[in-house]
C-alpha cells in the first residue's frame, strides 16, 4: 500500500500531504524533518504530522529527502501546537513558525551530495552543472543557487531530487551544537583511587588534580564532566590525559539524575509552610491552583520547594516569568539551588542557545526551565509542573502577531496533556483567574504575611492641585515628594521613581501656531530623546534630528511638552547633585547584560534613585529600596480601556511592593490631581477584594469578561479608503450572523501604524458552552474569508485576537 505524510510547513496554509517513496517508508515518523517541493517551485522543511494509507483526492508529490529521522517535535508538542491554531484561529503552519527553532530554517542546515550508485540519464543543462559541481564535495544550497538563477536551480534540485541522483542531508548542526562542550569520561574498566592517581600521571600535579575530579568519595562526583569544567584544571593537562587514553568521549550528552539541592533550601515560614501544604493539597484535585500572595511573602521560596520535588522524581518543570529582564532576577536566585539542571529560554538568546535547551529536552527527564512566553512552546517528554509567576501580567499575551495566544491561558492545557499541574503565582491577580478561583474551576491558596518582619507599604496621594496652587512644585515633584527623598537618602535608604513614559520630552510644540512633529509613518508625535537628541516614534523606530524652526509657520519658539524618564532622570541630578541617579526603561536596557548590570547597581548601592518605566515593577527584590514616587497616575487611571481600573490596581501595588522588603516599612508617594478617585480608597487598604467586587458589577452590568467572551479583529491596509469600505463589509455580514454583538468598526488608540491605517471590531460572545464556542469560531473565520477574500479587499490583513487584553 502506499504511504502517505501530512507535513506541517512554517507557512499560514493548513498541512500538506506528500507521498513517502518506498526508500523512506519505515524512516519516516511523527516529528521527522523532511524535505518537500511546493507548488512555486521552491523546496521547504516540514514536519510530519501524521503517517497514514489514506490517499487524497488530490495528485500528491513525493517528499524529496528525510533530513532529521529522529523527532524534533514530540507528538504531544505538535497536539498542543494544534490546539493554539485551533483556539486562536490561526493556522498550524503560523503556530509551527512560532515554536521552529529558527537555527532549522532551510537552507541553513542541508546540504547536498551526489548519488554516485545511479548514472544520470539526459540531465538537462543546469542538473548537469550542478551534477559536475557535486562531483568534488557536497554543496551547500546557497552556494549551489549562485552557479544559475535561484528559480531554475530549485527546478532543477527537485528534479535530481526525484530521480535519487542526489541526496539532501544534514549538515549535522545538531550534532555541532552538542560538540560545542563535550562530556568527557574515564576509560572503560578505569577505577580511581590516590594511589592509581600517582601512577596514571608522576610527578604532574595539573594532572592529578583534573583526575581527582572523578574520585568516587569527591563530593557531588559524578561519572562524566563537560570539557568546559575539565579544562579549568588546565588546558594541557586535558588534552594530555585525553592523548593518553585516559579521557574518553561520550558519544551523547549524559542524562544527569537529580538527587538533592546543590545548595541547602532556606526554611520555610510557618504561614509559607502552610501555604505549600495547601497547594500540594488542592493539587490532589484541581490542576490549576492560584497561589494568591501577598508581595514579598516569599513566593519563590515555594516555588523552588516545588521545583525540587519534581527534580527528584527526574520530571520536568517550566518556570514561566513575563519579560526578559526578569528572567535574568529570578535565574540569579535560583542557580545556585539547581546548577546545571537550569536552562534559560527567551528570544535575546542566540539561536544556538536556544536550540541547546531544545535538545536537553528532548533527551534529559530532570530539568526546571526559566523563560518567557515562547518557552511555552518547547518538546517537554515528562513535564510535571507549570508555575506561572504574576500571572496577571499582560506581557504573557501576544497580540501582534497570530497565534495570539496568553501563555497563562494555554498552559493549563498544556499541563492536561501532560498530567501536569499549574500554578499560578500573583499579588494582583487578574480578574479573571480570580473570578475561576472564586467558582472553583481553580484551587485558591492565601499567602497574606510579608516575609520576616517586612510590614505592608503605607500610601500618600500628593493633591497637586493644592501643590500648584501653594507653588510648592521643582520641574515635575512636588516639594513634598523631593523632601521625603532627601530624607530616605540621608536614612540610607534607596528610591525609585515611576514614570511610564521613556524618553526626554512627550513632543515639541510651536508657541506661535501650535504645530507638532509627527511621524511619517504613523499617527503619533514624535518623542525627543536627549540622550541621542533625536526625535523619535515609539512604533515604528522612525527618526530625526529635532527642528530648528517650526514646518509650518517658521518660528522658532519651540518648547518641549511632557517628560520622560530621561528627563526626570536629569532633573533629579540637578536637585541632588551628591547622589547616584540611575535609569530603567526599554532603552537603558537595549543590550543583553544591560539589565543586569542596573540591577547589580541597585543591589551593590551604586544607585540612590532609580527612574524607570513599569519594568520596574516586575518582580524585584531590593533589599534598601524605601521610598516609591509615581508621578503621573492619571493618565493610566483614565486611559479607555475597561481593564485600566484593574491595571493600574495592579501596577501600583506591584510598585508598592518593592518597598520596605525588609525590616524597614515602605513609603509610596502618589501625586495626583483626582485624590477622591475610588480605587485610591481600595488602594490605600490594600483591599484587593473590594477592587474585584467592584470591578464585577461594572463588568456584569456591561458584558465584559469573565462574564463573556471577546474577539478582537485588527484590520489594517495602506488605503484609508479600502479599509474603511471592507470594514463596513465585514460588519454588515457579521451583523447577520450575530446580531447586536459586534462593536464597532473603530479606530484605536493609534489609527496609523508603520504607513497603515487601522480599524477594530470586536465580538461579544455569550455562550461558555465548548461546542458552540467552537461553531462561534468557525462561523468568524469563513466570514472573515469571505468578505476580505475578494477583490481589492484582498490587501486588507487582519490578526483575530481571542481574548485580547
Amino acid at each position: 500500500m502506499k504511504q502517505f505524510a501530512d507535513v506541517i510547513l512554517p507557512l499560514p496554509i493548513k498541512p500538506l500531504t506528500y507521498h513517502i517513496p518506498s526508500l523512506y517508508q519505515g524512516v519516516v515518523g511523527i516529528g521527522s524533518s523532511l524535505l518537500v517541493p511546493l507548488r512555486n517551485g521552491k523546496l521547504l522543511l516540514g514536519i510530519v504530522l501524521r503517517c497514514h494509507h489514506e490517499a487524497p483526492t488530490y495528485p500528491t508529490k513525493d517528499l524529496l529527502g528525510v533530513i532529521y529521522e529522529a523527532p524534533l517535535f514530540t507528538p504531544q508538542q505538535l497536539t498542543f501546537l494544534a490546539w493554539i491554531a485551533d483556539y486562536y484561529l490561526s493556522s498550524l503552519g503560523e503556530t509551527l513558525a512560532l515554536a521552529w527553532p529558527k537555527i532549522l530554517n532551510f537552507p541553513n542546515q542541508v546540504i547536498f551530495e551526489i548519488n554516485r550508485a545511479i548514472a544520470p540519464n539526459q540531465p538537462s543543462a543546469i542538473e548537469q552543472v550542478i551534477l559536475s559541481a557535486l562531483q568534488h564535495q557536497p554543496l551547500s544550497y546557497h552556494t549551489i543557487i549562485q552557479l544559475t538563477t535561484p528559480k531554475e536551480a530549485n527546478q532543477a534540485l527537485i528534479s535530481l531530487l526525484s530521480k535519487r541522483l542526489i541526496h539532501a542531508v544534514s549538515m549535522n548542526i545538531i550534532d555541532r551544537i552538542d560538540d560545542d562542550n563535550p562530556y568527557f569520561t574515564l576509560a572503560p574498566n578505569l577505577r580511581l583511587d590516590a594511589c592509581t592517581i600517582a601512577k596514571l600521571a608522576p610527578r604532574a600535579p595539573k594532572q592529578q588534580a583534573l583526575l581527582a575530579h572523578f574520585l568516587p568519595d569527591r563530593e557531588n562526583s559524578t561519572l562524566y564532566a563537560s570539557k568546559k569544567e575539565l579544562i579549568t584544571y588546565s588546558k594541557s593537562a586535558f588534552h594530555t590525559l585525553y592523548k593518553k587514553g585516559i579521557l574518553t568521549h561520550l558519544n551523547q550528552s549524559p542524562v544527569s539524575i537529580f538527587t538533592v539541592p546543590l545548595t541547602l533550601l532556606a526554611t520555610l515560614t510557618t504561614f509559607q509552610k502552610n501555604a505549600l501544604i495547601e497547594i500540594q493539597k488542592q493539587f490532589v484535585e484541581k490542576t490549576t491552583v492560584l497561589l494568591h500572595g501577598a508581595i514579598g511573602s516569599g513566593k519563590t521560596e515555594l516555588y523552588m520547594h516545588l521545583i525540587t520535588y519534581a527534580l527528584l522524581e527526574q520530571k520536568q518543570v517550566l518556570l514561566l516569568v513575563p519579560e526578559i529582564g526578569l528572567v535574568t532576577h529570578i535565574v540569579e536566585r535560583i542557580r545556585p539551588f539547581f546548577g546545571a539542571w537550569l536552562v534559560v529560554h527567551h528570544s535575546k538568546q542566540s539561536h544556538q542557545e536556544r536550540f541547546k535547551t531544545w535538545s536537553r529536552l528532548l533527551h534529559q527527564t530532570a530539568l526546571v526551565v526559566i523563560g518567557t512566553r515562547s518557552a511555552l512552546l518547547l518538546p517537554f517528554k515528562a513535564l510535571q509542573l507549570i508555575i506561572v509567576d504574576e500571572e496577571h501580567d499582560s506581557a504573557y499575551k501576544q497580540s501582534d502577531t497570530m497565534p495570539t495566544y496568553h501563555a497563562r491561558d494555554s498552559s493549563i492545557l498544556l499541563a492536561q496533556q501532560h498530567q501536569a499541574k499549574v500554578l499560578l503565582g500573583s499579588g494582583t491577580p487578574s480578574i479573571e483567574s480570580y473570578y475561576n478561583a472564586q467558582v472553583g474551576k481553580y484551587g485558591l491558596v492565601r499567602l497574606d504575611h510579608r516575609f520576616g518582619a517586612a510590614s505592608r507599604p503605607k500610601l500618600f496621594f500628593i493633591d497637586l492641585n493644592i501643590e500648584k496652587k501653594r507653588k510648592a512644585m521643582r520641574e515635575n515633584f512636588s516639594l513634598t515628594l523631593l523632601a521625603q527623598l532627601q530624607k530616605n537618602s540621608m536614612e540610607g535608604g534607596q528610591a525609585m521613581i515611576f514614570q511610564n513614559r521613556r524618553g526626554y520630552a512627550q513632543y515639541f510644540l510651536c508657541a506661535a501656531c501650535g504645530w507638532i512633529p509627527r511621524c511619517l509613518n504613523c499617527a503619533v508625535s514624535l518623542t525627543y530623546h536627549q540622550t541621542d537628541h533625536q526625535l523619535r516614534c515609539h512604533y515604528c523606530d522612525y527618526a530625526t534630528p529635532p527642528f530648528g524652526t517650526c514646518n509650518h509657520c517658521g518660528g522658532q519658539q519651540l518648547y518641549n511638552i511632557g517628560f520622560g524618564t530621561e528627563k526626570l532622570e536629569e532633573s533629579l541630578q540637578l536637585i541632588f547633585p551628591e547622589q547616584k541617579i540611575g535609569r530603567m526603561d526599554l532603552d537603558s536596557t537595549k543590550g543583553k547584560h544591560s539589565y543586569q548590570s542596573i540591577l547589580q547597581a541597585v543591589t551593590s548601592g551604586a544607585i540612590d534613585i532609580l527612574v524607570g518605566t513599569q519594568m520596574m515593577a516586575k518582580g524585584l527584590d531590593f533589599a534598601n529600596i524605601r521610598l516609591i514616587g509615581i508621578l503621573d497616575i492619571d493618565g493610566l487611571l483614565y486611559f479607555p480601556d475597561f481593564r485600566s481600573n484593574e491595571k493600574c490596581f495592579q501596577l501600583i501595588t506591584q510598585l508598592a511592593g518593592r518597598a520596605g522588603r525588609r525590616n524597614q516599612q515602605g513609603s509610596v508617594f502618589i501625586q495626583t490631581r483626582q485624590t477622591q478617585q475610588p480605587l485610591f480608597h481600595y488602594l490605600a487598604n490594600g483591599d484587593y477584594e473590594g477592587m474585584y467586587s467592584a470591578e464585577l458589577i461594572e463588568r456584569k452590568r456591561f458584558l465584559y469578561p469573565p462574564y463573556i467572551r471577546l474577539i478582537k479583529l485588527s484590520l489594517s491596509c495602506v488605503h484609508a479608503a479600502t479599509l474603511q469600505s471592507g470594514a463596513m463589509a465585514l460588519k454588515k455580514i457579521l451583523d447577520k450572523k450575530f446580531e447586536g454583538r459586534v462593536l464597532g468598526p473603530q479606530p484605536p488608540l493609534v489609527g496609523k501604524v508603520r504607513n497603515h491605517f487601522l480599524l477594530d471590531l470586536f465580538l461579544k460572545i455569550t455562550s461558555k458552552n465548548v461546542n458552540s464556542l467552537q461553531q462561534t469560531k468557525e462561523t468568524l473565520k469563513n466570514a472573515c474569508s469571505y468578505a476580505l477574500g475578494r477583490g481589492h479587499y484582498r490587501k486588507i490583513k487582519i490578526i483575530l485576537d481571542v481574548d485580547p487584553i
